[in-house]
């Protein structure tokens, strides 16, 4: 296994993405190098929100990946494949875990972890990759709402340390696959796992507020949804459009 074959470890940091940023080019930090840490102190998310956690309590890491063999119009698989190895690795424990477009994890229709990756491009070849990801494994009480946890959901303790290998291993199959072509198998098993999908659900775009379908999402990573009443098919980029939840 080569994903965390070098480890940097932070009892505390303001960012693990923005460590692995500045170390990326370094070469005695190859590909796989994981940073990780107890404490985030200015994590971030998608759509620029922050990403609260516990200290020690849950994964809050960054990996150095090198996909130099993506196409620009292809990248997203790379956020695909990492989405589909969290979910692989909390489906040892739970059935019902689902992916939110574009990268976030779900246990039924409450979040349980982010994936903030940032992409260095020269020209049109992709050079390397940072892959942050936040996972709540033992956290009980949330300041966000619609937040959930592997311990919340399963009624017990885990130790961090012993689930890490679990979690880095089913991150490096669905790497490896990508790596070796199976982008279409990736793509397939996506939408079967993402959340909504052929499902009417609420959303608000900017100022907008309407209700559609998801029917697919496009090869760039766009969401594509099915807006009624007049049927018509929009694409969306991330950060222009998000969920209205129904009041539980």
């Amino acid at each position: 296994m080569f994903l965390g074959k070098k480890i940097l470890y932070l009892p505390t940091c303001h960012s693990t993405n923005d460590i692995a940023a500045e170390i990326v080019r370094d070469a005695t930090y190859p590909e796989g190098t994981l940073i990780i840490t107890d404490q985030q102190t200015a994590g971030r998310g998608q759509r620029g929100h922050a990403w609260v956690t516990s200290q020690g309590q849950n994964f809050t890491l960054s990996l150095l990946l090198k996909p130099t063999f993506l196409r620009p119009e292809a990248s997203f698989l790379l956020s695909q494949a990492v989405a589909l190895g969290v979910r692989n690795y909390l489906q040892r424990y739970l059935k019902s875990v689902w992916v939110k477009w574009p990268n976030d994890i779900y246990i039924h229709d409450y979040k349980a972890g982010g994936i903030l990756i940032e992409n260095t491009w020269q020209g049109s070849r992709l050079t390397h990759s940072v892959v942050g990801i936040g996972l709540n494994i033992n956290q009980s009480t949330f300041e966000a709402p619609r937040a959930t946890s592997l311990r919340l959901e399963t009624g017990q303790l885990w130790s961090l340390p012993a689930e890490l290998p679990w979690l880095l291993q089913s991150l490096e199959q669905y790497y490896l696959r990508l790596r070796n072509g199976a982008e279409a198998a990736i793509r397939e098993e996506y939408m079967s796992c993402l959340l909504g999908y052929q499902q009417a659900r609420a959303f608000r775009a900017g100022d907008e507020v309407l209700t559609g379908t998801i029917v697919g999402v496009s090869t760039a990573g766009r969401l594509r949804v099915e807006v009624v009443p007049e049927g018509r098919i929009r694409e969306f980029e991330v950060k222009t459009i998000e969920w209205i939840w129904p009041a539980d």
